[in-house]
């Protein structure tokens, strides 16, 4: 694919997303809660007000990004009990993830983080797209939310949703490689059936990096005129799964076309 071709279907993409941020009270439909009683021994008393003050759970977590950050340090190379807690919390209070006991994988992606020598980073760029990368991308997204976003089964549906309506003047349509969650709306839109059955389209999962995928967020981020990356991951979390309003309802609508 050219770089034209990729400027267009961004740009493509953008168009279609605006149409669910224009969406009237869009931010109410954000259904990521969570209890904050974890946070009471790490954050300060201010921090843990701040957060407590905030009326909806679109503002809560917003603020929640904003605070978190702060409280990871580089002590021993990022490896450490205080973003071992964190961490912790990340995935098993703020993620609803329960059952996870083994942190490795979590920990080298923190250690890589804070590597002075900038290798790190580079180390991060390499993260494919496996099931492991949702629970290591929430805590990225809470270490450095400027430069890491959620990438979970929820946003890549919603995603390449949106992606695969750019695309449809093409013959291929470049996705995303899917993940796994435990969500049950997504299994029911499969791209290949309706790809073939709807368009005679061709789907090729084309994006496999982590890299990838937030280097397409911030340029939509730019273009949607949103202040933070995570403005982004927000919206396509709240639209990926409403039956009435988010991504199920518009590919349903452009079937009927």
């Amino acid at each position: 694919m050219t770089e034209a071709a990729k400027k267009t279907i961004e740009n493509e993409t953008v168009d279609i997303l605006y149409g669910f941020k224009n969406q009237e009270n869009y931010k109410n439909h954000f259904d990521c809660s969570f209890k904050t009683d974890g946070l009471k021994d790490i954050l300060s008393e201010e921090d843990f007000a701040l957060l407590e003050k905030q009326d909806s759970l679109y503002e809560k977590n917003l603020q929640l990004k904003e605070i978190l950050q702060k409280y990871f340090c580089a002590e021993n190379g990022g490896v450490n009990e205080q973003n071992q807690k964190l961490s912790e919390w990340i995935i098993k209070e703020w993620g609803g993830v329960h059952s996870v006991k083994d942190f490795d994988k979590i920990n080298n992606d923190i250690k890589n983080f804070y590597d002075k020598n900038q290798s790190g980073k580079e180390k991060l760029d390499d993260i494919k797209l496996s099931d492991s990368i949702s629970l290591r991308s929430k805590v990225l997204s809470f270490l450095s939310p400027d430069e890491y976003v959620i990438c979970d089964s929820r946003n890549i549906f919603a995603l390449n949703w949106v992606l695969f309506f750019a695309q449809l003047d093409y013959d291929k349509i470049h996705l995303f490689r899917p993940l796994s969650g435990r969500n049950k709306i997504i299994p029911k839109y499969n791209y290949e059936t309706i790809a073939y059955v709807f368009f005679e389209k061709e789907i090729a999962y084309t994006f496999t990096t982590y890299s990838e995928y937030c280097y397409l967020i911030k340029n939509l981020t730019k273009k949607l005129g949103f202040k933070k990356i995570y403005e982004t991951e927000m919206l396509l979390f709240s639209i990926s799964v409403d039956e009435e309003r988010g991504i199920p309802h518009f590919v349903k609508e452009k079937i009927k076309k």
